[in-house]
């Protein structure tokens, strides 16, 4: 079946979701399934076959480039015809900004199944950056307008859609918000994709559960040289005797990097030789700024920033490793786990439901979300190599179930549900247009 596929988020910037998608997408070619990729465009992208770019502009958030179609629903015309013409057996939907709302578009006008596959804990973010609830709102009114559907109904008084603690105010309007975007973008879909079952532990998606396909993304060993690791270190000021703790991800408020910083201040009175590397893209520097003001200066001079980077870069990094720190409660899936663990890295994380649902399926060390216990996990690990070697062991034989290959072939599968299952709405009147 050949597939196009919708996401909001894409080269230059580097997440999971562009991890996972470009590795879907490659696994899904090289089986015979070559697709198309819709993105927003961006000046610094490269040069790639079978990715439709769309017109897009810096929306000031994280390096993110939104499609404005939204502003103006005719605008879609065209671009849905353009997609036709590449004659797609179904449309997967990755993200759930305007790129991904067209895709949803694209399913009905095209009439072709629809699979969305929730990468983002929606909720949590909306949560950690406190997004306006008169912004979402207004999102929620004109996603409704653009797929020419009611406004979902908010749910009543006092009742909670998802598993958090009931809330209040501005928290429980933004959550009712983030629901009636999950129920416009998800409720039609012929099948939803969760990567691993903590989703599901922290969300109620609006999605009868015989169309719920608990998918884990594959990911492959990031490969590097002793050269490249010796570089990597020696570039960024890292002596022989020091011992790297690493983290890689965005440098954002909702990835933990309060908890880890705090933390480190005690891994270093435990391990003067220490050093925190967090490689990924800052896009609050001010925020970071802050939060460094809020320990020893001494503490602060062994972190080291290293921007984004480059997956040659990335797998140098993880050579120089000796233990892999991710504080993150809002990740669905944590692909970096996955990396660290293909590349011989312990990993200590405070997501109980990651941990015991992840790939890694317990192969890590899970602490309290406290800065003295996820310290004393780090440092467990620095000092006990035996344990660390048992624990990488164990994490390696978890990854190695998770390939590309395997990846698309479950990932077919549930292309051939949804098949069946738009075959069976058409039958009784949904029609192709």
């Amino acid at each position: 079946m050949r597939a196009v596929h919708f996401t909001d988020t894409y080269l230059p910037r580097r997440d999971g979701v562009v991890t996972s998608l470009r590795t879907l997408a490659a696994a899904l070619a090289d089986a015979g399934n070559p697709g198309l990729i819709v993105v927003p465009r961006h000046p610094d992208q490269p040069a790639e076959p079978d990715v439709l770019r769309l017109r897009a502009l810096p929306c000031g958030v994280a390096d993110l480039r939104l499609s404005p179609w939204l502003l103006r629903g005719a605008a879609a015309t065209g671009t849905i015809a353009e997609i036709a013409a590449h004659a797609p057996d179904v449309v997967h939907v990755h993200t759930p900004g305007p790129v991904g709302l067209l895709g949803v578009l694209t399913a009905r006008r095209l009439g072709l199944p629809l699979v969305q596959t929730y990468h983002t804990d929606l909720h949590a973010y909306a949560d950690a950056y406190r997004v306006p609830a008169r912004a979402l709102s207004a999102g929620v009114r004109l996603y409704a307008r653009r797929l020419g559907v009611p406004r979902p109904a908010a749910a009543p008084a006092g009742h909670t859609r998802d598993h958090r603690p009931m809330a209040s105010g501005a928290v429980a309007r933004r959550r009712a918000a983030m629901d009636a975007t999950n129920t416009l973008l998800l409720g039609g879909a012929d099948a939803v994709v969760v990567p691993t079952r903590a989703v599901l532990d922290r969300i109620h998606l609006p999605v009868p559960t015989d169309r719920v396909h608990l998918v884990p993304t594959g990911v492959a060993a990031r490969r590097t040289t002793a050269r490249d690791i010796n570089a990597f270190r020696y570039g960024h000021g890292i002596a022989p005797s020091d011992r790297v703790v690493l983290y890689v991800g965005r440098i954002n408020r909702e990835k933990g990097i309060g908890l880890l910083i705090a933390a480190f201040e005690r891994i270093l009175a435990g391990c003067p030789n220490a050093r925190l590397v967090l490689v990924g893209a800052l896009y609050e520097p001010r925020w970071l700024a802050g939060l460094l003001r809020t320990i020893d200066p001494r503490v602060a001079a062994r972190i080291i920033l290293t921007g984004q980077q480059t997956p040659e870069v990335v797998a140098a990094a993880y050579g120089a490793a000796e233990v892999f720190a991710f504080a993150s409660r809002t990740d669905t899936q944590a692909l970096v786990l996955q990396e660290a663990g293909l590349a011989g890295v312990p990993a200590v994380l405070v997501d109980r439901g990651l941990h015991q649902h992840g790939a890694l399926a317990g192969a890590a060390l899970c602490t309290d979300a406290e800065p003295g216990a996820f310290a004393a996990g780090v440092l467990r690990l620095l000092r006990d190599p035996d344990a660390a070697r048992r624990q990488v062991a164990a994490a390696t034989a978890r990854c190695a179930q998770h390939t590309p290959a395997r990846y698309a072939e479950a990932i077919r599968e549930v292309y051939a549900s949804a098949a069946g299952l738009t075959s069976r709405f058409n039958d009784r009147g949904r029609t192709r247009s």
